[in-house]
């Protein structure tokens, strides 16, 4: 952000440093704090750049306290983001962040899907989200420990910003985050993720699975008719040799529609010998459609089999949803819905 005007104001390499430390590090909550630089250039800064991307709207936070989502609104248009913090019990605080304003996928089960796409978040769009909520922890002493790029939106369809995101977070000078803390998350467009692996990224990867093969997964997510299971876990297997790392996929159980027991075996032979963990998630109901999570006894008998074949997964622990800020929930119901929008994918 700072790039435009230190060039425009011929400013030196060490005034841009105060500013990252400053900015970045000590978390300043404005640029009248950047106490290092003039009162001149401080005032001309103030006048010609926002602090921020976006305004605080409204908060929301969960009955147990350990989820808060924001509401922002983008000062580019007027529409709005949602942002989910996350505070676990082993005192990790993890950031789940947007890369659009709601999403083009179309997934069947998700309320963001049914938003449409309403347009790509910037590279400081989405900063501005892990700012926001560090200055927060930093105001009790605490800290972001993980960020997931789960919120609105896919991240391989904005894959510019996003790039140019990561970069931020992980450089020394700025936010200093280990890629190892950062997880991003696609629903399977093959291309641009190839793409992410040769800009060099090597972080946590989640894939949006949620059904345990092609004929089922195409019917719940439209990308599968464009890039099919198989090609899918083949770019996966790609990414699993190169780095070592486990792969982890996204498993919403929606009740008699993926949670049967042969589903359960179909997702044994897909992943018995791969190095994978398999994110079983109890589905959050959407007032959009009739879908229904599925009951413990059916969740039981497809766990059981999973520990019959000795497979690696969890249960994840539902957070949020009654706040609408649970796995798939997020979507702001004041936002203009964006049915026409259609996002250029580019390969």
């Amino acid at each position: 952000m700072i790039t435009k005007f230190a060039t425009d104001n011929g400013l030196a390499n060490y005034r841009i440093e105060q500013f990252n430390k400053q900015y970045y590090q000590n978390l300043i909550g404005s640029f009248s704090e950047l106490t290092t630089w003039p009162k001149t250039l401080r005032e001309k800064l103030i006048a010609e750049v926002d602090f921020s991307s976006l305004e605080f709207e409204k908060e929301v936070i969960s009955a147990k306290g350990n989820t808060h989502k924001v509401l922002f609104k983008r000062k580019l248009d007027g529409q709005r983001i949602e942002t989910v913090l996350m505070r676990h019990k082993d005192n990790r605080n993890t950031v789940c962040i947007s890369c659009m304003v709601g999403c083009p996928v179309g997934c069947v089960f998700c309320a963001t899907g049914k938003m449409g796409f309403g347009g790509n978040l910037t590279t400081k769009e989405i900063i501005d989200q892990v700012l926001y909520f560090q200055r927060l922890l930093n105001k009790s002493a605490q800290k972001l420990t993980n960020i997931v790029f789960m919120g609105m939106g896919e991240p391989m369809l904005n894959l510019v910003n996003v790039k140019e995101a990561i970069s931020i977070l992980t450089a020394e000078n700025k936010l200093g985050f280990s890629q190892r803390r950062i997880t991003i998350s696609t629903s399977g467009y093959i291309p641009q993720f190839n793409q992410l692996v040769e800009s060099g990224f090597r972080g946590r990867v989640a894939i949006s699975l949620h059904a345990p093969n092609q004929e089922l997964r195409a019917k719940l997510m439209p990308v599968a008719k464009i890039y099919p299971l198989d090609k899918l876990l083949a770019a996966l297997d790609d990414y699993t040799l190169l780095t070592n790392k486990r792969v982890s996929y996204e498993y919403v159980l929606i009740k008699g529609v993926n949670d049967l027991d042969i589903h359960a075996l179909q997702l044994v032979e897909l992943f018995a010998n791969r190095l994978a963990h398999i994110n079983l998630i109890p589905y959050n109901p959407i007032k959009e459609e009739s879908f229904v999570r599925t009951t413990k006894t059916q969740m039981d008998s497809f766990t059981g089999i999973l520990d019959d074949y000795n497979m690696n997964y969890t249960i994840r622990v539902t957070m949020g949803d009654d706040v609408n800020a649970a796995c798939g929930q997020l979507a702001d119901r004041e936002n203009t819905k964006h049915k026409d929008n259609k996002i250029k994918i580019t390969i």
